[in-house]
């Protein structure tokens, strides 16, 4: 069975040198997806640079712990605090699956409007493994909208849980560290045969995002390990085959004419004896 990798870049949006970073490591060859957050102050300058770049998967990084809320405070008020902002990631509270779902809705909507499909649904903080409520919500989404979801490494068993498309397997590491490199080559050698996501963060910084967050020079460092070209090469000498999430919709065309083929080969067996017993002689 053929190996499949998505290497997926979160954060696209986060601010304008976060998008340089990732298209660099796209045109390197190191990166075929990403995740764009909508709320973020370099949004606008996703758009363009996506636009500009058709072979780039691009999914929703569903976002409730950055920035401000796309729908009004007042509709969501168990993500914000009294200034409007999102809670942080480590908000003792508990969020509303109402609220997540009312958001979520219009998070999507500025997405589409910006005149892009997003090709899967992913989270910021991984708050869809941590908490099953959005989760649910984020799932429903997902097969409402036919997209695949980021797989949790959480299963979470809730009653009447829908089941959208993942990958067969997620790794979530950081490759700004020492031997960054090294770690990501032993992850592709050791994929299993299916889809796998790997998911990466490789920036610019700049100061808007030096405002935002404190994981700056670890990413740079990161950019560095995915414009490598020996990452393609790797690949390539691996015979894995680097897709983007639109590779799981593909999957799931081919299955579906493979179950339509078997069920009509087992229909036609089916029928065959009934035919032949008409023209056997001496049955009624």
């Amino acid at each position: 069975m053929l190996r499949s990798v998505i290497i997926n870049a979160d954060d696209f949006g986060l601010s304008p040198a976060v998008n340089c970073g990732i298209i660099e490591a796209y045109q390197a060859g190191g990166v075929t997806s990403t995740s764009l957050m909508v709320n973020m102050p370099g949004f606008g300058d996703a758009v363009s640079r996506a636009e500009t770049a058709p072979g780039l998967g691009s999914g929703l990084h569903f976002n409730l712990t950055y920035g401000r809320p796309v729908s009004s405070p007042r509709k969501v008020p168990s993500l914000v605090g009294e200034d409007g902002v999102f809670h942080g990631v480590d908000y003792p509270g508990g969020r509303d699956p109402r609220d997540v779902r009312t958001e979520l809705a219009a998070q999507w909507k500025r997405f589409m409007e910006a005149g892009l499909r997003p090709t899967h649904l992913d989270s910021h903080h991984l708050l869809h493994q941590t908490d099953p409520a959005i989760y649910k919500v984020m799932a429903e989404k997902a097969c409402r909208e036919n997209v695949p979801l980021r797989r949790s490494q959480i299963d979470h068993r809730l009653r009447g849980l829908p089941s959208p498309r993942m990958t067969d397997a997620i790794l979530l590491d950081s490759y700004g560290e020492h031997e960054g490199k090294l770690r990501l080559i032993k992850h592709l050698c050791s994929l299993r045969p299916g889809f796998t996501e790997i998911a990466c963060h490789p920036w610019h910084v700049d100061e808007t995002l030096r405002r935002i967050s404190d994981w700056t020079d670890i990413r740079e460092r990161e950019l560095s390990v995915f414009t490598d070209p020996a990452i393609p090469e790797v690949l390539r000498h691996l015979n894995i085959l680097p897709v983007n999430y639109r590779a799981l919709s593909y999957k799931s065309a081919s299955a579906s004419r493979k179950v339509r083929k078997v069920k009509t080969r087992q229909a036609s067996r089916r029928a065959l004896p009934a035919q032949n017993m008409k023209k056997r002689p001496g049955t009624v």
